[in-house]
């Protein structure tokens, strides 16, 4: 006998989405969330992860990430100018062919071309997620203000933090159209447990020494040269304390701040070890995590410290204050102040016990406020939102 499903009966076809990024070598923060929201969103979600590669980035290893997560759909468009009709052409026939309802931005690029990819499928849903901008001349300012002048005509944004979500309002984007969603990161996977301290092997240092570890892209944003020169005054004063920087850039600012180093005659105690992928090991070695950066969104570096049981001296900056509490999980510096930074660190260098509280609490504040599985339900309740023509602030 045949039997026949109803409507009413057949399972809902899932939500379609186009994840939809442009960067660089190795990425960074919003590329670990974007990949790991892809690998465990539910079957009700089809994602399609989208990146934007520059022809003349022979170090892009995104799509390597993809394939170690395990991510089923992950497609790279070459990208060769700010507007590529060949890129936006293949664009276009990857919505078409994957029936895609929601195109995700995540950065200026993406921003321009979402705009035009709306205009050829106006069925298609845009959302963007700010994630915080670089804003380190004059010209990274005119492309932020720029980006913010598209947002405007986005329905609907995600702000990885407060801050984030001030600066889209202050430029024109209504408070009803952001979501506040903070970054999270998989507390499970980011822990002591299974990790293994290696930098002071693999680098030939003194197993009683000291490391402060730092984790991020070598650019401008992040003020390696004020890092260095906290550096300079702690090494005078502990000289068995190393300074371990992680990360790589888009040219040549390995060498450069080698050399800065070197300037300050502190390079026999600065390790920089380019890109590296055993971050929990290396975090694991570390004893406290330093980060001078003078424009952040809600940096995953330092939610992955802290749930390393690190605790983190950090700049006053973006969505920062929000993530740390000040002399709790660790303590907020202004930014630039190298007096006040190396104060602090002279502070947790000297007192194991602060150190040791302040660890403790770091992890737990993640636990708590900042765990992956309550951001990818908060999403996921989003995406149902947008295509229903709900409401969507959660």
């Amino acid at each position: 006998m045949k039997i026949s499903t109803t409507v009413e009966n057949a399972a809902p076809q899932p939500v379609r989405i186009m994840e939809l990024r442009g960067t660089y070598k190795g990425g960074g923060g919003p590329d670990k969330t974007i990949l790991l929201s892809a690998k465990n969103h539910s079957e009700r979600f089809f994602v399609l992860v989208t990146y934007l590669r520059s022809p003349g980035d022979s170090k892009f290893q995104i799509g390597q990430k993809a394939k170690e997560l395990g991510i089923a759909h992950y497609v790279e468009v070459i990208d060769k100018r700010m507007i590529d009709f060949s890129c936006l052409s293949q664009l276009s026939s990857l919505i078409r062919e994957y029936h895609i309802q929601i195109v995700h931005a995540h950065d200026l690029k993406s921003t321009l071309l979402g705009g035009l990819l709306k205009l050829m499928h106006p069925r298609i849903k845009l959302m963007n997620t700010a994630h915080g901008w670089m804003m380190n001349n004059k010209a990274d300012h005119i492309k932020q203000k720029f980006q913010l002048l598209l947002l405007r005509f986005f329905p609907l944004h995600i702000a990885v933090s407060q801050a984030t979500k001030n600066i889209l309002i202050q430029n024109g984007i209504p408070a009803r159209n952001i979501n506040l969603l903070y970054n999270a990161i998989d507390v499970n996977v980011w822990q002591r447990n299974g990790a293994v301290s290696t930098v002071r092997k693999e680098f030939d240092l003194p197993e009683e020494s000291k490391i402060v570890g730092t984790v991020g892209r070598l650019s401008p944003e992040k003020d390696i040269p004020t890092l260095l020169l906290v550096a300079q005054k702690i090494i005078k004063v502990h000289p068995n304390t190393y300074f371990i920087i992680v990360g790589n850039g888009k040219a040549n600012e390995f060498t450069y701040y080698k050399n800065l180093a070197a300037k300050f005659g502190i390079q026999n105690s600065v390790v920089l070890t380019g890109h590296r992928n055993d971050l929990r090991n290396l975090y694991a070695s570390f004893d406290l995590f330093l980060t001078t950066s003078l424009t952040e969104g809600l940096p995953n570096t330092v939610l992955e410290a802290m749930a390393m049981e690190i605790p983190v001296v950090a700049t006053r900056v973006g969505g920062v204050p929000e993530l740390m509490i000040d002399n709790e999980t660790g303590f907020l510096c202004q930014p630039g102040n190298v007096e006040d930074i190396a104060e602090k660190v002279d502070i947790l260098l000297t007192s194991p016990n602060r150190r040791k509280k302040f660890a403790t609490k770091a992890r737990s504040r993640v636990i708590t406020h900042f765990h992956f599985k309550d951001r990818l339900t908060k999403i996921e309740q989003l995406y149902v939102e947008i295509v229903n023509h709900k409401t969507v602030n959660i």
